[in-house]
């Protein structure tokens, strides 16, 4: 069996690869959408916010029947502008729930 040397790494650019696989992983998580969320829906912001990622469907929790209601009539324009924002790939549907939304 023939050896193949190598030349020792510093940890810090090991872990530098690490770090960018994860970060390349993230892209679609939860923290995306947060930062993304205001900008995609203006003030409707304020009355519903995105909780789960499960199997590429986000769950938003609105505060009203009225604005779950709003939001489902959108559904088609929001699951756009959030692929557009986190990638075609991350998000394939929206599901919205009655629920507390913090302020």
């Amino acid at each position: 069996m023939k050896r193949i040397k190598h030349s020792p790494e510093y940890i810090k650019d090991i872990l530098g690869k690490v770090v960018k696989k994860l970060e390349a992983k993230k892209r679609g998580n939860k923290g995306e959408i947060l930062k993304s969320w205001s900008d995609i829906t203006g003030d409707i912001a304020s009355h519903a916010r995105p909780v789960i990622i499960k199997q590429q469907v986000l769950t938003v929790e609105v505060d009203s029947s009225a604005w779950l209601y709003a939001l489902s009539l959108k559904k088609k324009k929001i699951l756009e502008e959030i692929k557009k924002a986190v990638g075609e790939e991350k998000i394939k549907d929206i599901r919205f729930k009655i629920g507390e939304v913090q302020q």
